[in-house]
């Protein structure tokens, strides 16, 4: 990481690219909002750079404001997707310092750092850095009892479907049938048999990256010797990070709609993912559908009995209308400042735990790729947790009521 770097930086909003549009399932007329997220995305790299090379000719400007009690770490992320919880504590005016955990002296760095909490935002695209994310946040939680946003068991499960499908099946939550093989002559013996067409999925990857589609048997016996020979990388990864010695595969969903929930402390967004073409994932394309009561209710039963308050919940709707889970993840894309529009309006719902009802407050609730609502959940974390041990975090995460 860049040793240059001091606690002001911060980086821009980023103006979405949209297209209006309509179109119609089975006759409900639906939003349709292409967003550019090649030019978006791109935007916001240009826009770091030009604050780093700016930071580094001027003079440190002090980040710290004195309207919370609290300092906040920011723990540095290899490809600065920690620079939106930066833009989110400054738009909030929540004191923070950014934290460098990959050094040799990270156990000191942190214990040195004065920091109340830790936002995070762990690195997946190339497995070294996620194994480091992995080792050393279990240890600042579990060892040096830090507090950490989301949770540790939040981010364990991040970008790896193979903990995703275990977890899913541990917890006897709905979701999409997944087999995982360790074993070549397991999954091969599976290869001939199964249903086609069959899902292909490597652990990492996002927006469609290192998924597959198998509609013949002999595809699916050269993705196993592949995946036990040689392996595999999936779009976007690092050359040299291939993925080898174990398979996932997914049950194939026909005609299934998907959608995209997320909970962020007590707010909770919903919309549909759109198909271009094969996949929802990284299509581009949102329907601007209001939630049904139960998909509501579905994820918020899911993240309190797991204490989860920071998951992004991609769910599959199939055309008898189960709903099954296809991933969940702490961490996601928000390149537009709202997650969800009913009847045009942005906004979000929250759950009223006295009376079980939802209410929709409208407002622009997603800035800084959702990281605002992050800092307040941490913020509201640590109100609760003032009195008590750090080893109860986990347990308080759960929403009062």
């Amino acid at each position: 990481m860049d040793d240059s770097r001091n606690d002001s930086v911060r980086v821009g909003d980023c103006s979405s690219v949209v297209q209006d549009g309509r179109n119609h399932q089975e006759g409900i007329p639906q939003v349709v909002v292409a967003l550019d997220t090649g030019k978006c995305k791109a935007s916001i790299d240009a826009h770091t750079v030009h604050l780093f090379d700016s930071h580094r000719k001027t003079e440190p400007v002090p980040s710290f404001r004195n309207k919370s009690r609290y300092v906040l770490g920011i723990i540095e992320e290899f490809d600065n997707n920690h620079l939106p919880y930066v833009a989110a504590c400054e738009d909030l005016g929540v004191r923070y310092k950014t934290v460098d955990i990959s050094g040799p002296d990270w156990i000191q760095v942190v214990r040195d750092c004065g920091c109340d909490a830790f936002l995070v935002w762990p690195s997946f695209k190339v497995s070294v850095w996620k194994r480091m994310f992995d080792e050393r946040l279990k240890v600042m939680v579990e060892e040096m009892h830090e507090i950490i946003y989301p949770t540790y068991n939040e981010v364990w499960l991040n970008e790896s479907k193979l903990r995703m499908s275990y977890w899913l099946e541990a917890n006897r939550i709905p979701h999409s049938r997944t087999w995982v093989f360790y074993s070549r002559e397991g999954a091969l013996e599976f290869a001939r048999k199964v249903d086609l067409p069959l899902i292909a999925k490597c652990d990492a990857g996002s927006r469609s990256a290192g998924v597959e589609i198998l509609r013949s048997r002999s595809a699916v016996v050269r993705y196993v010797e592949q995946r036990f020979g040689k392996g595999m990388v999936w779009r976007g990864a690092d050359v040299r990070d291939r993925e080898w010695g174990s398979v996932l595969f997914q049950e194939f969903l026909p005609d299934a709609a998907e959608w995209r929930m997320i909970r962020i402390g007590k707010s909770y967004f919903g919309h549909q993912k759109l198909t271009d073409g094969t996949f929802h994932s990284g299509s581009g394309k949102v329907g601007w559908y209001n939630p049904p009561r139960e998909l509501l209710d579905f994820v918020r039963e899911l993240t309190d009995n797991a204490g989860y308050t920071a998951m992004n919940v991609d769910i599959f709707e199939t055309l008898d209308g189960r709903y099954a889970v296809n991933e969940i993840q702490s961490h996601f894309a928000a390149y537009i400042e709202s997650q969800m529009y009913i009847d045009g309006r942005p906004g979000r719902y929250l759950y009223d735990y006295s009376d079980r009802e939802w209410r929709f407050e409208e407002g622009v609730f997603c800035r800084n790729s959702c990281c605002n609502l992050r800092v307040e959940a941490l913020l509201d974390l640590l109100d609760r947790t003032a009195s008590q041990s750090p080893s109860r975090v986990e347990h308080l995460l759960l929403p009062a009521g």
